[in-house]
């Protein structure tokens, strides 16, 4: 029995000692992860403040701004307006993109505001350029960054931006937690300190970055308390020390039974909860995948309704029409209305065989053509419609063929969309201008009404699939967007000043477009 208890009592006095040992290699262990941690934080906010100044650099450098300064300069108001609109949409897209920058200004060589940008409530606006006629001063919580602008005029400015520095921290490493901080002074690097027995420890690594215009010396600094490091090593100690109290009494052949039955137990109850989780994980996959596919059929078949629709209705129109003019006798009459009708038809079946190329989107045909004819076209099909014969479309166009590679089918269903969209926000009335030209290489279209224009909170998800403020299937727009996709193209939509809203495509001229590009356009399988 003496010899039993001594066996006892040496077990577990190695026992005693092997978790005291632990816990101070758990205590190294989880302070070097804690450094670790600190210094990877550390270099993920590098990497992203040399990645916002790449593109900082490569913004001062866009076209858009590089030409800033003549064009907000221009004598020439119409360069000027349309100039302006084409920095500050920059400036607001750069912002969307960058959640961590404030605001960005354009100050000319005399460092007077030209332009500024920033945000209210955490979105995009434009701000009064000249509530900034002093430059920003770094500090609080800021990140002030100078970037010369060269234009290729000789003129020259400033592009000045404002970062959120907290804001910037959350970017380069989401859910960080709170005994983080970030000092805007260099303290010495990772440093190991303890404030009295029961302190934190505090560990820094230093961050920093000689890009910028003025070099960032910063340090970022982990304070922890010493005990949450060891928290589960402590709650193992406290519960093994009663078992080693009950040790001392039982007997040896319990002890061994004891740990061999609560080892068994431990490996089942972690094997039943790993083939819970997988179960769970392949059941969860399995109605993700159910979901994507009716998803899919879903949108195909909204979208292919919606872009049927509008046909169909031309079609009935000219239907109602025909019949009017059959009870007149007006053959000739007739003959025109079957025409259009047959185009309708040729317009419906176009959208099927495009709605049969959707595992396919390169298949849809392309052919050369003139712009403003499919404009011609479309236009005349609206003004055919009863419910918009109290609308005036006027088409203005440069004079010139604005020849292109594209699909007549899918443009003149763009451009429908967007005259059916002008004269439904006109219910009693009204003008719509339609107007193209060509512009640096491009054609432009523009599509303006006198409605009551587009929401400030709507514009930035108008092209969004299934957004819809009228209470529509909301695929309209996305449609449009999609089509001009297809052509290289981009479309935009913008407030008119004098109420309205404006609608801007633009598409690449057949003669500005890469070679490769026109050769896949024009290959048989593209227009099979």
């Amino acid at each position: 029995m003496a010899d039993l208890l001594l066996a006892l009592t040496i077990i577990n006095a190695a026992a005693i000692w092997g978790i005291i040992s632990a816990r101070r290699s758990a205590e190294s262990i989880a302070l070097q992860d804690l450094k670790l941690e600190t210094t990877a934080h550390a270099r993920s906010l590098e990497a992203v403040l040399s990645s916002r100044r790449a593109d900082f650099i490569f913004l001062s450098k866009s076209p858009p701004l590089s030409g800033a300064h003549s064009l907000l300069k221009s004598s020439n108001p119409i360069i000027r307006r349309w100039g302006r609109l084409d920095v500050e949409g920059s400036l607001l897209l750069f912002l969307v993109a960058h959640p961590e920058v404030e605001r960005i200004l354009i100050r000319d060589s005399d460092s007077q505001p030209l332009l500024a940008v920033g945000r209210r409530d955490g979105a995009p606006i434009l701000l009064p350029s000249r509530d900034f006629a002093s430059a920003a001063a770094a500090g609080d919580g800021l990140l002030v960054g100078l970037w010369p602008i060269r234009s290729s005029d000789g003129g020259s400015g400033t592009l000045e931006t404002v970062l959120n520095v907290a804001t910037l921290l959350r970017v380069a490493a989401p859910g960080i937690g709170p005994q983080f901080v970030l000092r805007q002074q260099e303290v010495a690097p990772a440093q190991t300190s303890s404030k009295g027995s029961n302190g934190p420890l505090v560990v820094s690594s230093p961050v920093r970055d000689d890009g910028w215009p003025n070099p960032i010396r910063w340090s970022l600094v982990c304070e922890e308390n010493p005990s949450h490091l060891v928290a589960s090593v402590k709650s193992l100690a406290n519960r093994y020390r009663a078992t080693v109290i009950a040790n001392l009494i039982v007997m040896s052949l319990a002890l061994l039974l004891g740990v061999i039955g609560f080892a068994h137990v431990r490996r089942t109850m972690a094997l039943e909860a790993m083939n819970r989780q997988q179960a769970r994980v392949r059941e969860l996959e399995r109605q993700v995948m159910h979901n994507e596919r009716l998803a899919s059929v879903g949108r195909l078949a909204a979208g292919m309704a919606h872009e049927i629709n509008n046909p169909l209705e031309g079609m009935s129109n000219y239907l109602g029409l025909l019949e009017e003019d059959l009870r007149g006798c007006k053959a000739k009459d007739s003959l025109v209305l079957v025409g259009n009708v047959r185009e309708g038809l040729e317009r419906v079946a176009g959208i099927i065989r495009q709605v049969l190329t959707f595992s396919d989107p390169g298949g849809a045909p392309r052919a050369s053509l003139d712009l403003n004819e499919v404009l011609e076209e479309t236009i005349a099909f609206v003004r055919s419609n009863p419910n918009f014969r109290q609308m005036a479309v006027v088409l203005r166009t440069s004079g010139t063929e604005l020849r292109i590679l594209g699909n007549r089918v899918t443009l003149g269903q763009l451009f429908l969309n967007l005259l059916m969209n002008a004269c439904q926000v006109q219910p009693e009335g009204g003008q719509i201008e339609v107007a193209s030209l060509e512009d640096g290489g491009r054609a432009v279209v523009l599509v303006a009404d006198c409605g009551p224009g587009i929401p400030e909170d709507v514009l930035p998800r108008i092209f969004e699939p299934f957004y819809s403020t009228r209470g529509s299937t909301g695929l309209g727009l996305a449609v449009c967007h999609g089509i001009v996709e297809e052509h290289w193209g981009k479309i935009q939509a913008f407030n008119r000043l004098g109420g309205g809203a404006v609608f801007q495509v633009e598409i690449p001229l057949q003669s500005s477009l890469p070679a490769q590009q026109e050769l896949e356009a024009s290959s048989p399988g593209i227009q099979g």
